[in-house]
């Protein structure tokens, strides 16, 4: 059973403590077990770390790998920089829309896949690349990217 956002707020201020430079990683801790950071947790977090919701909110909506709507268990970001393109992201992109039913930035009905693109991952000499789950897959096609989400539970 999934922990509400309170719990794993509190949790994250016992291990990291609660000044304002910790809210990065109690923001992630959020991120990763609920796959988005809820408003509830961005009220606890101010309330925790004496800062505004504002600002709470603005450093969710400012990095990418942050989201404020419920994503899918799996995560699935495939970079998008030039270098990417030049390889081939464009046809891996296209084939993974075609293979889910889904657009960037959308989520599976059953919640088991999110595709988004995303800046540069650092991967510029294995281009295309990904990141599945965080894990870095390189020199993609769009058979192999398909593949290795089809394999995803």
């Amino acid at each position: 059973m999934a922990r509400n956002p309170q719990e794993i707020v509190a949790d994250s201020i016992s291990e990291f403590g609660n000044g304002r430079e910790r809210i990065m990683q109690i923001l992630t801790r959020v991120n990763n077990e609920l796959s988005y950071v809820p408003s509830e947790a961005i009220e606890a977090i101010a309330d925790a770390t004496g800062v505004s919701a504002a600002e709470v909110y603005s450093v969710v909506t400012f990095y990418s790998f942050f989201s404020t709507e419920p994503r899918g268990r799996n995560i699935v970001r495939l970079c998008s920089t030039i270098s990417c393109a030049m390889a081939g992201q464009g046809e891996v992109l296209d084939a993974l829309i075609e293979e889910f039913g889904i657009e960037p930035f959308e989520t599976t009905e059953d919640y088991r896949l999110t595709i988004e693109t995303t800046p540069c991952i650092g991967l510029c000499d294995q281009a295309p690349a990904m990141l599945v789950n965080g894990e870095p897959h390189v020199k993609l096609t769009p058979e192999k990217a398909c593949e290795i989400v089809r394999g995803l539970e």
